[in-house]
């Protein structure tokens, strides 16, 4: 018998209770984070009914006497007989989804900023790569954010010019 035959056939060590306790916290955390998520979230994540009572209820329950906290650990109770791996899954998904949304966001400011700087090269370029882009409309609130930017007037063109490439860039 080998040395890797002999440590398979062993039983598994249990856990150490610090391991439990690390893992149990980390489940009430994940359930804490479960209260704050929309209700379509929520609905992806396929949670258990019992869950989602517990969920609603933390949220119904007002902040007296350690009443959020005891509820927390209710729900970290209940999480314990759920396997945690779908709900991280899509909690991940949904961390990339608003991850490209940021950057598109901030690529888009970045592309306005450009733009209101003069910069000719980024209009080609938004002319080339978008078909449906009106160019006199583009110009003229370029033009316009430019002018309220040079007599320090409030940006309404500037965000009307961000609005339009938002909307140009998602069609």
């Amino acid at each position: 018998m080998t040395n890797d035959e002999f440590n398979d056939n062993l039983p598994e060590e249990p856990l150490s209770k610090t391991r439990r306790k690390k893992d149990m916290h980390a489940l009430q955390d994940l359930g804490e984070t479960l209260t704050t998520l929309p209700p379509a979230l929520l609905d992806k994540c396929n949670l258990p009914a019992e869950l989602l009572q517990a969920i609603a209820e933390y949220k119904r329950i007002p902040d007296r006497r350690g009443a959020k906290k005891r509820q927390l650990q209710f729900i970290g109770r209940v999480m314990r007989d759920i396997d945690a791996e779908p709900i991280l899954q899509v909690l991940d998904e949904q961390g990339q989804q608003a991850e490209l949304a940021k950057r598109r966001f901030q690529r888009l400011e970045e592309v306005r900023e450009q733009l209101l700087a003069g910069d000719q090269g980024t209009l080609d370029e938004l002319i080339r790569d978008y078909a449906g882009l009106d160019i006199q409309y583009a110009r003229a609130l370029i033009r316009q954010a430019q002018k309220e930017l040079a007599e320090k007037k409030p940006p309404a063109a500037s965000r009307k010019l961000f609005a339009y490439l938002r909307e140009i860039t998602t069609q």
